[in-house]
């Protein structure tokens, strides 16, 4: 099966459906994008019962921003909907191939458990990172409440900051019809200002490993 470009209007629906979805984050100007390109390609003609998407970086900015595409090539893999895969790179036919061998291996029902247990996390103002990320990729509002030093050394793609002291005085500025994440180093701060938050009558959740956590993951980060 051939890739597909998915824009805007088709990204979401795509990746939401049943079964593995792979997305390729890619721009005709990167040298690594066209290296991975043809990797890419081949996958998608071994492995014709998965979806194969591409999404062109200086077409689709806008979604591009809102997935948090600060480098390419991106490389995103979904399962029934879920964010099981996200790093920036372009990896090599082995590694694309491990990818897709441990996507195919897992048991989705135990996924589903961990999504359910996260969820009720959730409902206490807690959100793990994986469940996070999905949401960040569809163009959630971040708040961090770092420091300035610790802000401009490193981010969450389109995150606000906001200083955790300076909150009470912004509370305008933050949005009061729908949930947003709040995000530190580790989720300490962050649970605080969580905490005060929902007290405020805001949909607020902490990102439990917060900033650390994400890079720990080889995430991208602003600067």
């Amino acid at each position: 099966m051939s890739t597909r470009e998915l824009t805007a209007a088709t990204f979401e629906e795509t990746v939401t459906g049943e079964g593995i979805v792979l997305v390729d984050f890619w721009a005709e100007w990167c040298g690594p994008c066209k290296q991975f390109g043809p990797v890419f390609e081949a996958a998608a003609e071994a492995n014709p019962d998965i979806v194969f998407g591409k999404v062109d970086t200086e077409a689709e900015q806008q979604l591009a921003g809102q997935a948090g595409i600060s480098s390419i090539p991106t490389l995103m893999l979904f399962r029934d909907g879920i964010l099981l895969f996200n790093q920036a790179g372009a990896l090599p036919p082995q590694a694309l191939g491990d990818v897709i061998r441990q996507a195919r291996e897992l048991d989705m029902d135990e996924v589903r458990r961990q999504a359910g247990a996260a969820q009720q996390a959730a409902e206490g103002g807690e959100i793990g990172l994986d469940d996070f990320a999905a949401a960040h990729a569809t163009g959630a509002y971040v708040l961090d409440v770092r420091e300035d030093h610790e802000f401009t050394a490193g981010h969450v793609p389109g995150a606000v900051h906001v200083p955790m002291n300076d909150v009470p005085g912004r509370l305008a500025d933050l949005p009061a019809d729908e949930p947003f994440f709040v995000i530190c180093a580790s989720g300490s701060r962050s649970r605080q200002v969580v905490d005060y938050l929902r007290g405020q009558g805001l949909s607020a959740f902490n990102v439990t490993e917060g900033t650390g956590g994400w890079a720990q993951r080889g995430w991208p980060l602003e600067r």
